[in-house]
């Protein structure tokens, strides 16, 4: 199965939103990176509005934003890709694991992280 295709078996099918959807709105909104490595959505905004609009569409200036907020990500490599295809770095990184669970680190230390762990999804 290729990142992309993994990436849309994860989609939450309650969703207000299908995959395709949140895909089209990223293209035109945020950032995506899709290769045979990782598939990346993601979208800067600010660490303080993450945890009450993370699910939601609302798009910030990169002058109010501080946090990469990724969407969804797959692919043996994608927690390491993502340092190397983000367009520029933030103070932040952030996403949501394993059973919702919202996490925030620093750049430096989701990158500490990634380097020492490696890429387990």
């Amino acid at each position: 199965m290729s990142p992309i295709q993994a990436a849309k078996a994860s989609h939450n099918e309650d969703s207000q939103s299908t995959f395709e959807q949140d895909l089209v709105w990223h293209l035109h909104n945020a950032y995506v990176w899709s290769g045979k490595d990782a598939f990346i959505m993601g979208r800067p905004m600010p660490k303080s509005k993450i945890e009450e609009e993370a699910a939601s569409r609302t798009t910030y200036s990169l002058a109010e934003s501080d946090t990469w907020f990724v969407w969804r990500g797959a692919g043996k490599f994608a927690l390491k890709r993502f340092l190397e295809v983000a367009p520029f770095k933030l103070p932040y990184v952030a996403w949501h694991r394993r059973g919702d669970k919202l996490k925030i680190y620093t750049w430096e230390d989701y990158e500490k992280k990634v380097n020492k762990y490696g890429n387990k999804n």
